[in-house]
C-alpha cells in the first residue's frame, strides 16, 4: 500500500513539475520570439534551455527526495525525471506547433533562413556544400515544422529524454544507509 502511495505522489509530483517546466519553456520560447526568432536557430540557445530544463529536473527530483525523507530509488528518480520530461516536451511541441502554423506562420521562412545561414557557415567549415544538398535540406526543415515533423521530432527526443532522465536520477537516487543492512 505504501508503494503505491509513493507511485501515486510521485506521479503527482512529476505531472506538476512537467507543467512547470513545460511553461517555463514557454515563457522563455515567447520572449527569444520577442527579442529575436532568429536567435531561436542558433545552437547556443538550445544549450542554455538544455541546462536550464536539467537544472529545474534536478531541482524538482531534489524536492521529490525531500518529501520522501530524503532517500530515493535509481528507478523513482528516473521515472520522476523522465515524467517531467516527457511532459514538458509534449507541452513544448504543441506550443511550438501553434507558434508555426496558427499564431505566426511567417517566422517559418524566417526560421529556415537563420538555420540555412549556420548550416552553410558550417559545412564551409568543412569544405562546403553542394547546392543541390541546401535546398533538399531546406524542403526538410519546412517540414519539421509541420504536424508530422513536430510528432517525429518529438518521438525522436523521446530518447533524449530518456538519457536526460538516466542522468538526472543517477544525480538524485539516495540509498538509505539502515535499509541496506
Amino acid at each position: 500500500m505504501e508503494n503505491q502511495e509513493v507511485e501515486m505522489s510521485n506521479s503527482q509530483h512529476s505531472l506538476k513539475w512537467g507543467a512547470i517546466l513545460g511553461l517555463i519553456s514557454i515563457i522563455i520560447y515567447l520572449v527569444v520570439y520577442l527579442i529575436d526568432i532568429t536567435l531561436l536557430a542558433k545552437s547556443g540557445v538550445g544549450i542554455a534551455l538544455l541546462v536550464i530544463s536539467l537544472a529545474i529536473v534536478i531541482y524538482a527530483g531534489r524536492d521529490y527526495r525531500s518529501k520522501l525523507g530524503g532517500y530515493m530509488s535509481f528507478k523513482d528518480a528516473f521515472l520522476h525525471a523522465f515524467i517531467v520530461f516527457v511532459l514538458a516536451g509534449f507541452i513544448g511541441t504543441v506550443f511550438n506547433y501553434l507558434l508555426f502554423n496558427f499564431i505566426d506562420p511567417e517566422i517559418v521562412p524566417v526560421l529556415i533562413e537563420a538555420q540555412m545561414t549556420n548550416t552553410m557557415k558550417a559545412m564551409e567549415a568543412f569544405g562546403g556544400g553542394s547546392t543541390d544538398m541546401m535546398d533538399e535540406m531546406a524542403v526538410k526543415m519546412k517540414e519539421s515544422y509541420t504536424l508530422t515533423g513536430q510528432a517525429t521530432s518529438f518521438l525522436w527526443a523521446l530518447i533524449f529524454y530518456a538519457i536526460g532522465a538516466l542522468i538526472v536520477g543517477a544525480i538524485n537516487k539516495k540509498k538509505d544507509k539502515e535499509e541496506e543492512f
